[in-house]
């Protein structure tokens, strides 16, 4: 399996968040739509894993049904 970039991974770790979220409100896709601020298309593309939204886009959509995203940016470690 290829190893995703760094904010494709940050992005599918979201994603997945946000439908673990939507399954514990027991939320039908229209109305997830609705919560998330997305069209039902835009909802299908999510359940179905298609990388098209940002993660600037991912982050207020988490926030609409009560999800903090927090983060964390530390240095390299030093070489040698």
């Amino acid at each position: 399996m290829p190893t995703l970039a760094p904010s494709a991974a940050l992005r599918t770790q979201l994603r997945e968040r946000i439908l673990s979220r939507i399954a514990e409100l027991d939320l039908k896709d229209f109305e997830a739509a609705a919560e998330l601020g997305l069209s039902a298309g835009q909802m299908s593309r999510l359940r179905q894993g298609e990388d098209i939204f940002t993660l600037d886009r991912l982050i207020d959509a988490a926030a609409n049904i009560g999800i903090t995203v927090r983060m964390t940016a530390t240095r390299p470690y030093a070489q040698g």
